[in-house]
């Protein structure tokens, strides 16, 4: 399969080019979909939050407990709609490597040798 030959005209080089970068960036956005399913962030309880991310707002003294409590719980629910919003990891997946599939098919298809056959 060659890309950019010189018996090929300029559309295709041009059309070539754009695909083989789409499917570099497919390939790179599949990689990303499958680390980001490997390495999840630790889901945190609520104590467990507060006791590591929520420890600055107790150090200042003119802030009163209450409103370091309410501060926390508001940061903890952001937390937690972050880490359910990336429970859709797996159909990113699925879709980025469709993406791939589909590209580096239009490529095959757009620049396999047509065979001639005399009988």
């Amino acid at each position: 399969m060659i890309l950019f030959n010189n018996d090929k005209e300029i559309i295709f080089k041009i059309t070539n080019g754009i695909l083989l970068i789409w499917f570099v960036g497919a390939l790179v956005f599949v990689c990303s979909s499958i680390i980001d399913l490997t390495i999840r962030e630790p889901k945190y309880t609520y104590d467990e939050y507060k006791a590591n991310n929520c420890s600055y707002l107790y150090i200042d003294s003119k802030e009163d407990k209450a409103t370091s409590d309410e501060e926390c719980s508001r940061l903890y629910a952001i937390y937690e709609r972050d880490l359910n919003m990336n429970q859709n990891g797996l159909r990113s997946l699925y879709t980025s490597f469709a993406n791939v599939l589909i590209i580096g098919g239009t490529l095959f298809f757009l620049n396999r040798r047509k065979e001639n056959k005399k009988v």
